[in-house]
């Protein structure tokens, strides 16, 4: 075999533009989930008819392919979980920004009155009003308990 094998540029850019012109070509075979999702909407206007599972099952082992309903089932849900829901997602872009309410301690000086009711995001993404601003306050000590170093 020779050492030193030349490959003309030409030929390199010929096999590019030859390759890149290539269509996908598509598999001969799936996977049995595969195959069910690409007919699973057909699979669900079938049970919008008011076809159940064991009856779906039984028209594709019609068609080569064989599948339990509880497989069938379980495929299902899986894509189904798989699909982000449109309602919740569409909830909450259309949400607005907020704008947080300042921050005073206490003592400071507060002549300017609080803005009116502002809305504030949590991390659930739950809608909170606040009415006032937030106070920042010591924290709260108990009491001594009975019996402690200072009552001795």
């Amino acid at each position: 075999m020779p050492k030193n094998i030349r490959v003309q540029k030409s030929s390199i850019d010929d096999a590019i533009s030859a390759f890149g012109n290539l269509l996908s070509k598509a598999p001969s075979d799936y996977s049995l989930r595969e195959a069910i999702g690409q007919i699973l909407p057909a699979i669900k206007d079938l049970m919008n008819k008011g076809y159940n599972l064991d009856e779906i099952s039984k028209l594709l082992a019609q068609k080569n392919i064989a599948i339990s309903s509880t497989t069938l089932k379980q495929y299902i849900r899986d894509f189904d979980k798989s699909q982000p829901e449109p309602s919740k997602s569409s909830k909450q872009s259309k949400q607005s920004k907020v704008t947080p309410l300042p921050v005073t301690a206490v003592g400071e000086n507060q002549e300017t009155p609080p803005p009116k009711a502002a809305k504030k995001s949590t991390a659930k993404d739950k809608e909170v009003t606040v009415d006032k601003a937030v106070e920042i306050e010591a924290p709260y000590k108990s009491p001594p308990k009975a019996g402690s170093e200072q009552f001795k």
